[in-house]
């Protein structure tokens, strides 16, 4: 009696292909708070249309990262590791608001830029979190 049984083989293009979208997803949001980081210098260096790039891509970045963590919270939930970047994505959109809310507030006058600063450094971190984590999406 024969005691071999076939098992299905399971492709991993389907998780290689969100790695793939979540990698590119996660790395332009890292990107996007490098370039806040930029044009803070290029605003404390005294360019001029440096403060409205900064505002700008404050808004696209609070945007994506709230789009980001929104949707792959929903489509991740049953992918190993998923709900990880998931949270990692709100937690960070969470963080970029608040970030976004103490320069507001520091451009208005507010003695805050100790607190910006250093959230801006935890938002590029967070950042580089969600793409190690969206690396290892679909990975048993």
């Amino acid at each position: 009696m024969d005691a071999h049984v076939e098992r299905p083989t399971v492709s991993i293009a389907p998780n290689s292909n969100l790695r793939r979208r979540w990698s590119v997803i996660t790395a332009l949001i890292l990107a996007g708070s490098f370039i806040q980081a930029c044009f803070a210098g290029a605003m404390l260096s005294g360019t001029g249309w440096a403060w409205k790039a900064h505002s700008a891509t404050a808004a696209v970045l609070i945007a994506a990262t709230l789009a980001a963590g929104l949707v792959s919270v929903v489509t991740l939930r049953r992918i190993p590791h998923g709900p990880k970047l998931g949270l990692t994505l709100l937690s960070l959109a969470a963080v970029v608001c608040i970030q976004a809310a103490t320069g507001a507030l520091s451009a208005k006058g507010a003695n805050l830029l100790w607190v910006h600063v250093p959230l801006g450094v935890a938002v590029f971190g967070a950042a580089a979190r969600g793409v190690a984590g969206a690396r290892k999406l679909g990975a048993g």
